[in-house]
This record gives C-alpha cells, structure tokens and sequence, in this order.
C-alpha cells in the first residue's frame, strides 16, 4: 500500500523540483543582463537620530500622569 503511494507521488515530487526562469518568477531581471538598472547608494548616518539627554531629578508621577491622561489633565 505505501509502496503504490510512494509511486503515484513521485512524479509530483519530480515536478517540484522543476526551475522556473528568473524572468518569469517576478525576482527582477537577469544577473547577466548589462542592461539591468541598478539602484544609486546613499551613505547614511549611524549617529543622526541622536539625541544628548542628561539626567534629572524624579519628578512627581502623578502630575506627569494626569498630563498624559485624555484629556491632558484639564479638571
């Protein structure tokens, strides 16, 4: 019984591993095309989004969050 599985299965198996052409998968073009557009390189910074912040006293919670709250603390 498994044996006649196995047999009616391998050609499914087989016609997995067909290869489809790179142009036709929607991967973009050919390696070996000359023609191929290639994207420009823009440097960009590691250390732009960079803020100094210093330390500072604990504050008072509850004001802090009656100002964040809906609304922002308006009663």
């Amino acid at each position: 019984m498994i044996s006649r599985l196995l047999a009616a299965l391998a050609p499914l198996a087989v016609a997995a591993c067909a290869t489809v052409p790179a142009t036709v998968s929607g991967y973009g073009p050919l390696p070996e095309d000359p023609h191929a557009a290639v994207p420009a390189l823009r440097p960009a910074s590691v250390v732009a989004p960079y803020q100094h912040r210093v330390p500072v006293e604990p504050g008072n919670w509850r004001n802090l969050n009656d100002r964040q709250a809906p609304g922002g603390g308006a009663s």
